[in-house]
């Protein structure tokens, strides 16, 4: 079976401008991004509609939001423009579901009002979670016990705006002047970088931030371009996920959190998994004899004979898709290229591995190179 090569990119050491006491952090907090991600989806799938599920999926949304800025901060990828649309009102909620116990915690009535068409499609809707979590928390710490904070929604010919209103004393003159340029804060714990990222993060998307009102009760307007607009009728299925059913696959993993996650999930899709923490397991159960149709590999476990243990791997079993699924710390090792078939870099979402994986799985002989890789 044809192995696809790995692009350049991949086969380079972390970034340039990631120190290794860094990387090795960020190589931690993708491990425990990874498994937050993984439990919160079994969680989700088994939750009954309700209030607790809607925790949930809050929860989830904002792990994945980090998840996505981890890895574009490692370049593991690069920031993406576009590439996810969801309907205006949704991405409203769930701002405020977001800041809710924030909110409860200083007596403060959050509330959305939504004067927009709820089909209405903005785009990047990561990024808009960002600033309109950013707003909302500085709105919440500047407004009295017993006073409230409303965001609400109009449309704006392409753009839809979010207004983020308080009940607070307002901004003085001199203040509102460098609101957007300024280094420090006047909230507590405040670093007085909120602001600013989020004008310079809305404008990046086509959007704009300003200060609508200085007060008292100021107010903030966040301008959004509209991707599209989606009626009920439109809404696509989501798309079919490659199945694993019936593939015996190894995992090698050092991090027990993390084996234990991808053990769940490939074996509730019917997926035979074995694995192993170390070098000395992977040896054994490499020579044991009885061939994978795939294998996840860590590199930590292998660190200093990754090639020679994969090679060993392909020889016990000829056909085997092998996808690293090792966060920023190193680079695929030299020789092992075409070794690999894919990399799904941590933290990930399993998700990504089972379509990767299942694509790999089903793809035809010598056509591997089709197959999406995920950075």
């Amino acid at each position: 079976m044809k192995r696809s090569t790995l692009p350049a990119r991949a086969q380079e050491d972390p970034p340039s401008g990631v120190q290794p006491e860094l990387a090795g952090a960020l190589h931690e907090v993708s491990n425990a991004l990874t498994v937050v991600l993984g439990w919160l989806d079994v969680a989700r799938q088994r939750m009954p509609a309700g209030s607790a599920r809607d925790a949930v999926e809050v929860a989830r949304t904002h792990a994945h939001l980090g998840h996505r800025i981890a890895r574009s901060a490692i370049g593991a990828e690069p920031p993406q423009r576009g590439s996810s649309r969801r309907p205006a009102r949704s991405v409203a909620r769930a701002a405020v579901l977001a800041v809710s116990p924030q909110a409860d915690g200083r007596g403060v009535a959050l509330s959305l009002e939504d004067g927009a068409n709820g089909h209405d499609l903005v785009r990047d809707v990561g990024a808009v979670l960002q600033i309109l979590t950013n707003l909302l928390l500085n709105a919440i710490s500047f407004t009295p016990a017993g006073k409230g904070v409303t965001l609400s929604l109009r449309d704006d010919g392409a753009s839809v705006v979010f207004s983020v209103r308080d009940e607070g004393p307002g901004i003085d003159a001199e203040r509102a002047a460098t609101l957007f340029r300024a280094a420090s804060s006047t909230r507590e714990g405040g670093a007085g970088l909120g602001l600013r990222h989020s004008a310079e993060l809305a404008a990046s998307h086509g959007g704009s931030l300003e200060l609508a009102s200085r007060g008292p009760g100021a107010v903030f307007e966040l301008t959004w371009p509209v991707g599209e607009v989606l009626s009920q009728a439109g809404r696509a299925p989501p798309p079919r996920q490659p199945s694993v059913a019936g593939a015996r696959v190894l995992v090698v993993e050092d991090d027990a959190a993390v084996r234990s996650l991808v053990e769940f999930a490939l074996e509730a899709r019917g997926a035979q998994t074995i694995v192993v923490a170390s070098g000395d397991e992977f040896d054994a159960i490499v020579t044991a004899g009885a061939p994978f149709d795939a294998a996840l590999v860590d590199l930590s476990p292998l660190e200093g004979r990754a090639t020679e243990a994969l090679e060993s791997l392909r020889s016990s079993s000829p056909g085997v898709v092998t996808i690293l699924i090792s966060g920023v710390a190193g680079g695929v090792p030299p020789g092992a290229e075409t070794l690999v078939s894919a990399w799904v870099r941590k933290p990930f979402e399993m998700s990504e591995v089972l379509s990767v994986m299942g694509s790999l799985l089903a793809s035809p002989r010598g056509k591997l190179d089709s197959v999406p890789f995920f950075e």
